[in-house]
């Protein structure tokens, strides 16, 4: 089997293109890193050299640094956590699932307007009987109209929209609540419209020919047999949500976002061990995503 391996790796095909281009890519960036004239800053190759040594050498804990001794990292760790980590990781975490469970709540019912194939005036091509002129302007209009929508919604970035937000509402929760939610309604449209719009077609055709509503259709057939496609765009979102809102806490929020920005450049330790906290919670909501699909499929 290794020798078949090894067989396919020589014979498979090689882009010298690609090949150059990674080269040229390295040895730009070398160079950037180690000329005496920089692209892009003034500081000197040493200097750069010197700062990056410092960077390394403060990423371990302060008492670990100062003693040698790792068994003090779980204290000072375990002080962080209890001083203010605890509370920005949870202030982090209900924003972010705060966010992306308002922008599914809003998003689910506007899928089946949304969707080309059932919101026309002949869903799937079917006759849908009758309409009259306001109806069938309505079926026409209404899908580009929610697209657009969507589209407008994903367009402005989440930062600039928890600025305005802030400016309204105040330095609170729920500004970064709601431009979170604003923007993810846009892309889990984005999303989910794909889904409904990739789905296989026969059973909808057959749920609408015999009587059923686009909702009804929607509910019945298209969402759960979607559904667990629905929940990996979901959980995906969800965990870019927690890392917007560790970036929106630096507007003044609590949240680790906050804290690393306090950190940087003073305590890089400390720095360090929040945006590892951030990761893990990540990591931990990935393998509940896993689970949770396994166990619904």
């Amino acid at each position: 089997m290794s020798e078949r391996v090894r067989q396919l790796r020589r014979n498979r095909e090689k882009s010298v293109f690609l090949r150059i281009s990674a080269v040229l890519l390295l040895s730009g960036i070398a160079w950037a890193w180690l000329t005496s004239r920089p692209l892009l800053g003034r500081l000197s190759a040493e200097r750069r050299w010197e700062n990056f040594q410092s960077f390394v050498s403060e990423l371990g804990p302060s008492p670990v640094r100062k003693s040698g001794d790792w068994s003090e990292a779980a204290p000072w760790a375990w002080d962080l956590l209890t001083d203010e980590g605890f509370v920005a990781l949870v202030t982090t975490l209900g924003i972010a699932t705060s966010a992306i469970i308002l922008s599914a709540t809003f998003v689910l019912p506007l899928l089946p307007l949304a969707s080309r194939q059932l919101s026309r005036p002949s869903p799937f091509g079917l006759w849908a009987g009758k309409m009259g002129f306001v109806a069938e302007g309505f079926r026409k209009t209404v899908g580009p109209v929610v697209r657009f929508g969507f589209v407008l919604a994903r367009a402005v970035p989440e930062y600039i929209l928890a600025f305005l937000l802030i400016s309204l509402l105040g330095l609170q929760v729920w500004p970064l609540v709601l431009a979170l939610a604003i923007h993810n309604l846009g892309i889990l449209g984005r999303l989910w419209g794909e889904v409904v719009e990739n789905a296989e077609a026969a059973p909808a055709v057959q749920a609408l020919a015999s009587g059923q509503s686009r909702y009804g259709v929607f509910l019945s057939r298209l969402l759960p047999a979607n559904f667990n496609r629905f929940l990996i765009y979901f959980f995906y979102r969800w965990e870019t949500c927690v890392k917007d809102a560790t970036v929106l806490g630096m507007l003044g929020l609590l949240t680790l976002g906050k804290l690393i920005a306090l950190s940087k450049g003073f305590f890089w330790d400390q720095m360090f061990f929040y945006i590892l906290l951030g990761a893990s919670v990540i990591l931990l909501g990935d393998l509940f995503s896993t689970f949770l699909r396994r166990r619904l499929r």
